[in-house]
């Protein structure tokens, strides 16, 4: 055994499962596709306040879309209502409703407007950089190639 001999067993105090309305800021956003029926879906990941573990949220296109894009731009008043760059996501803040799945994990329920989140209190903990999106549209084209 050598290398662990030293081992012993720490006792951990357990820690209060975050459900309801709560702030959180987005880490983390990724473009994918559904498993089951290959749909095109994002992954929105957030950490919830106070917290530091995150959890994602998948938003599907499909029948519901519309709705649930709504919803969540509603709820991130920072990111403009179809503004798709979502390395312009990362570090905003917003919030939900935290659930318990059927699995004892937890799940973003629903997104908050900023109205029914205006009794919540800030946010708590490390947020990641709000990035900046510049536009490459803007610059002046020359008409030639840059490299033949």
């Amino acid at each position: 055994m050598g290398n662990w001999d030293s081992y012993q067993r720490e006792e951990r105090e357990p820690q209060n499962k975050v459900t309801g309305k709560q702030r959180c800021v987005i880490v983390d956003v990724e473009e994918t596709t559904t498993k089951s029926s290959g749909l095109p879906m994002i992954v929105v990941t957030v950490k919830p306040s106070g917290c530091n573990f995150k959890v994602k949220n998948y938003i599907v296109k499909n029948e519901y879309f519309n709705r649930n894009m709504t919803a969540f731009f509603d709820a991130f008043p920072e990111i403009t209502d179809g503004d798709f760059n979502f390395l312009g996501w990362i570090g905003c803040e917003g919030a939900a409703m935290f659930a318990e799945d059927d699995r004892g994990y937890l799940t973003v329920k629903y997104f908050i407007s900023p109205e029914r989140a205006a009794d919540l209190p800030p946010f708590e903990g490390d947020k990641p950089e709000r990035q900046t999106i510049s536009s490459l549209d803007d610059a002046e084209d020359d008409g030639e190639l840059p490299f033949v």
